[in-house]
């Protein structure tokens, strides 16, 4: 399938074909997004790693980080989201998004189409991140120098102790 033919996802009973925002205008929006998120990353990282570092284990993903951990990171997450900044996404993914069975155009029905449904007006948004950064996304982090990383994460990882210094 190429770019052009779009994606189709059906949420909640109904249709969305979403085609491909321009190369410049999805990056700056994924830009956006980033800035807009990254500031809760570090703490919620720091928070993993500082548990993992407690337990020396350097299996990150497998640890208990605590009852009120995904309490803690969705304050975080959600106290730094920017209406401004989602507005700007959720007007370009509807400016790409066509719906129904008829393929209609989402841009003049959105208030409709989305009313008293803000959890499907959610699920599009997210679909619409999927589909115009998640190759984006994948391909960045498949070129990061994983081995690097797992040495990096060792060496927190060792106590004082068994350190070489």
């Amino acid at each position: 399938m190429s770019q052009q033919d779009g994606v189709t996802e059906t949420i909640d009973g109904k249709q969305y074909k979403m085609y491909m925002l321009s190369p410049m205008v999805s990056h700056n929006l994924l830009m956006d997004v980033v800035k807009m998120v990254g500031p809760a990353l570090g703490p919620l990282l720091d928070t993993v790693f500082s548990e993992a570092k407690k337990e020396s284990s350097e299996d990150v993903l497998e640890q208990e980080l605590g009852s009120d951990f995904f309490e803690r990171a969705a304050t975080k997450l959600f106290g730094g989201l920017d209406k401004a900044v989602l507005e700007k996404v959720i007007n370009a993914f509807k400016e790409v998004t066509f719906v129904g069975e008829d393929a209609a155009p989402l841009t003049p029905v959105f208030d409709a189409w989305f009313a008293g449904d803000l959890a499907a007006m959610y699920k599009w948004l997210m679909f619409g991140m999927k589909t115009q950064w998640g190759k984006s996304l994948s391909a960045l982090a498949s070129g990061l120098p994983v081995q690097s990383a797992k040495a990096k994460l060792s060496s927190v990882l060792q106590s004082p102790s068994t350190s070489a210094g």
